[in-house]
This record gives structure tokens, C-alpha cells and sequence, in this order.
């Protein structure tokens, strides 16, 4: 990388960490920010990722601050402050959108991969075979091949760079989080790219002119994608009982509601869910905007984990969550550790603490997430049985 582009790259990483967007969920920026008159020393975003990947030089960082219009650089040229305060009536929702329709493509594997998976198929297809009936017969291999592209996880094919240029023309994109479906390690489902993300603007005026013109939709690697407001869209799941679908938001009028529907009257069935010591990292203060993919990115890279079998326990906007690991590793108490020191970031913020769950408290978490699990169980459960009443 260049001089030019090293800086170019450290800019745009300096106006983000500072932006209203990201500094006002960042409680680890902010609790130096408190202690240190507002700055925050270089040498602290030399910790950061995506920063040390660039370069290591506090001197780089300085020249490259002088020329990002959000921050002011210190006179000794070692610490970086916000020009101006967080608005009071800071509200992300008001300066955000979901887009949908971003192209996707099959997730290209690694050779021993695939290899692994044809074999698993060939294993699958010869069990089948033996029980084979005449269920299904006559199918095409066109359908077969169809059924095949349902299943295969997807990524994007397009970059964020690639949606905030989309989006620039009604002003400055702050921030862009792309959206994945959950993965289940349990049932063999990985985490997959739903063809959809949130983009938040630098203000409530440029969201609005965004908004204005959502008619005229934006492409986005070729592809039109219809977008709305983050609002509208929130608004809809809740009253549908939707868990954040991957489409926009319809009107639908005279539609009930399942949050009417009376209570289950099911026994609820609690059933110990197996497991191994030292599996799981709790956490605490979790930064605004984490979620559950934010948090799985957060341990690629770590020794000993496979990110597509972390089972992450957290929903957007609480403030506490966990993750747990099908087996312990070498290093997770240490991990823990770098979490809770912020060396560790999730969504490129500090977490309020973290600690591996050990003696009554891991045991008081696996007998609330068995308790949770036969929930969901019943949940799903009595929507099958208000489909075949219909």
C-alpha cells in the first residue's frame, strides 16, 4: 500500500471511530475520552484492528487526522478528539434505512471442503436411496438443481464499499452493516448472507432526502434495490410478530395480530441440554449496534474456534449477551480477558466486560438456556397447530 493510500485508508477509519455513529455506542473510546479531556491517545488506535493493519506509527495517524473535518489533533500531534459533541436528540433510527435485493452469490469453498461435502451428500443420497419411495418420483434434475441453490449458503458479491458509493449521492454514509442469517450448528446450518443491510446516514436531512427519492431505487452492483426507513420497517415486524424479515415492509390492513392469540396451555417440557465445562463467554455493556454477526466476526482469526459453530445468545439492543463453543479451547480464558481489556472488540467497540462462566454460574446458564429452548420448542409447536386449524 502506498503512502497515499495508507492514509487515504487511516482517514476513513478516523472519521468513522469518531462519527456520531459509531463514538456514541463505543464505551471503550468513550471512557478514555472522559478521562483524557476528550482525547484519545493514537496509541490506543494502534490497538484496534483495523488500524494496525494499516500502520503502527503514531506519527502516521497524526498526519493523516489533520485532514479529517469530525476530529481535532492534539499540539503535541498524539491524541485525536471529536470536533463537536453528540447531538442530544441523537436518534440512529431516524438517520437509517434497510435495503434489500443486494445481489448474493453461492459461498465459493475451499477444495477439502467441497470434498468433504460431496462425500457427506454421496453418504446422504445412498441412505436415501434404500428408503427411497415413490414420494418425489419424477422430479427433474432442473428441480433437483433448484432445491440444491435454495440450500447453498450465500455471500455477498458486492463490497460496502459498493453500497456506500450507492448511497453517497444523497450524502455522507456513516455506517453499513450487512445482514446474515443465524447459523445452527446443531441442524448444519451456516450463517448466510440474506441480501439485505442497514445504512445510516450522517444525518436526519440526508436520510429523509434518501427517502424522498426511494421511488427511483439505487444499484447496487448492477442490481436495483428497493430500500425504506429503518422505522417503517421495525414498525411492521412488530405488529406482524415478524423476526426481522429480509423484505421490505407492506401495508396489510385487518390482519391478526399473534400477540392476541391466548397463551399456550401446553406443560412446558425442560429437557438438559448437553454440554461441556468452560464453553461459554458472557458478556456485559454490549456497545449499541451489536449483533449476533458482529459478535461471530469478532473470533475469526482465534485458535481453536470454528465461527460457524459459535451459538451466540443475544439479541440487537439488549445490553448483556453470551456465546458458547460446542467444546472449550486452549486460549478461552484469555480471550475472555483481551474482551474485557478491549484488545477484543466487537462492531470495533469495547465491550463493558467479559468472563468465561464457571461453578453455579454456568450452571445457572445452561438451566436458563434449556428453559429457553423448550420455549421456543412450545412456540413453535402451537404455530403448527394454528396452521392446520386454517
Amino acid at each position: 500500500m502506498t503512502e497515499d493510500s495508507t492514509s487515504i485508508a487511516l482517514q476513513e477509519r478516523i472519521k468513522f471511530f469518531f462519527s456520531d455513529a459509531n463514538f456514541r455506542s463505543d464505551k471503550f473510546m468513550q471512557n478514555e475520552a472522559k478521562s483524557n479531556d476528550g482525547y484519545i491517545e493514537i496509541t490506543s488506535l494502534l490497538k484496534f484492528a483495523t488500524v494496525k493493519k494499516l500502520t503502527t506509527d503514531v506519527k502516521v495517524v497524526a498526519e493523516a487526522a489533520k485532514n479529517v473535518d469530525n476530529v481535532v489533533l492534539s499540539k503535541d500531534g498524539e491524541a485525536i478528539r471529536r470536533a463537536n459533541p453528540i447531538p442530544d436528540n441523537y436518534d440512529s433510527n431516524l438517520r437509517t434505512v434497510v435495503v434489500f435485493g443486494i445481489p448474493t452469490a453461492d459461498v465459493k469453498k475451499k477444495e477439502e471442503e467441497v470434498k468433504k461435502e460431496v462425500k457427506k451428500e454421496v453418504k446422504k443420497e445412498e441412505e436415501k436411496a434404500k428408503e427411497e419411495t415413490k414420494e418425489g418420483e419424477g422430479e427433474g434434475d432442473a428441480a433437483a438443481e433448484e432445491k440444491k441453490k435454495e440450500k447453498a449458503p450465500q455471500e455477498y458479491s458486492v463490497t460496502i464499499a459498493d453500497v456506500k458509493a450507492a448511497f453517497s449521492k444523497y450524502g455522507e454514509v456513516a455506517l453499513v452493516r450487512m445482514r446474515y442469517s443465524r447459523a445452527i450448528p446443531e441442524k448444519e446450518i451456516v450463517k448466510s448472507a440474506i441480501g439485505s443491510c442497514f445504512v445510516e446516514f450522517g444525518s436526519e436531512e440526508e436520510q429523509k432526502k434518501a427517502v424522498e427519492a426511494k421511488d427511483e431505487k439505487v444499484s447496487i452492483g448492477g442490481v436495483e434495490c428497493e430500500y425504506q426507513p429503518i422505522r417503517e420497517w421495525l414498525d411492521f415486524n412488530k405488529r406482524n410478530n415478524n423476526n426481522y424479515n429480509n423484505r421490505p415492509a407492506k401495508k396489510e390492513e385487518g390482519k391478526a395480530n399473534d400477540d392476541d392469540a391466548p397463551a399456550s396451555s401446553d406443560p412446558l417440557k425442560i429437557e438438559p441440554l448437553e454440554h461441556n465445562s468452560d464453553c461459554v463467554i458472557a458478556f456485559t455493556g454490549m456497545p449499541e449496534g451489536s449483533d449476533r454477526e458482529a459478535i461471530r466476526a469478532a473470533f475469526e482469526g482465534v485458535e481453536g474456534v470454528k465461527v460457524d459453530d459459535i451459538y451466540v445468545d443475544y439479541s440487537r439492543g439488549e445490553k448483556d449477551g453470551s456465546v458458547r463453543f460446542k467444546e472449550t479451547f486452549a486460549s478461552i480464558k484469555d480471550v475472555a480477558a483481551k474482551f474485557a481489556a478491549g484488545e477484543m472488540l466487537i462492531a470495533e467497540s469495547k465491550v463493558g466486560g467479559a468472563k468465561v462462566l464457571e461453578g453455579e454460574e454456568e450452571e445457572k446458564y445452561w438451566t436458563e438456556a434449556a428453559r429457553m429452548a423448550a420455549e421456543r420448542k412450545r412456540k413453535f409447536n402451537d404455530r403448527g397447530k394454528k396452521q392446520r386449524k386454517r
